[in-house]
């Protein structure tokens, strides 16, 4: 019997805590709390993730663990990487959107063999991130493969 499915579900509840604060609640994961950010709405709780900062975040940890993936798809051995994100919105026809994120990462290898294979999952794991394919705002990457 095969293990693919043809449809995965992410089920989760959110409940208003007050004003522009809610909970997102998931099943055997801890609830957490989310609330308009610092930028539109000054009393915001600086301690309280953001729709927004979720958002690039989802972006940010989804090629993060495909490149872990690809990685050992074209058998590359790495030491590390490190990543960070920016999310950037502009105003668009309906109010505020993303219009793009930028991935950068940083990849260390210990040979020029893992070097050459890593430069392809890198590329692969941006190619197929199932998250930022979702995404209506363009994804650009920016990485380096260094021998260290």
């Amino acid at each position: 019997m095969s293990d693919i499915q043809n449809e995965h579900k992410y089920d989760m509840t959110s409940n208003w805590i007050r004003d522009k604060i809610v909970t997102i609640e998931i099943k055997d994961k801890p609830i957490f709390q989310v609330a308009t950010p610092p930028d539109f709405w000054s009393q915001s709780p600086k301690d309280i993730l953001s729709p927004e900062e979720l958002f690039v975040a989802s972006a940010l940890s989804c090629y993060g663990v495909s490149l872990s993936g690809a990685a050992n798809r074209f058998h590359a051995e790495f030491k590390d990487f490190h990543m960070s994100a920016t999310g950037t919105l502009q105003k668009g026809e309906t109010g505020w959107e993303f219009d793009k994120i930028t991935i950068h990462a940083k990849i260390i290898v210990e040979s020029e063999k893992d070097r050459k294979r890593m430069l392809k999952a890198a590329k692969q794991a941006h190619q197929y991130c199932l998250v930022a394919n979702s995404m209506k705002c363009s994804i650009q990457l920016d990485y380096d493969v260094i021998i260290e």
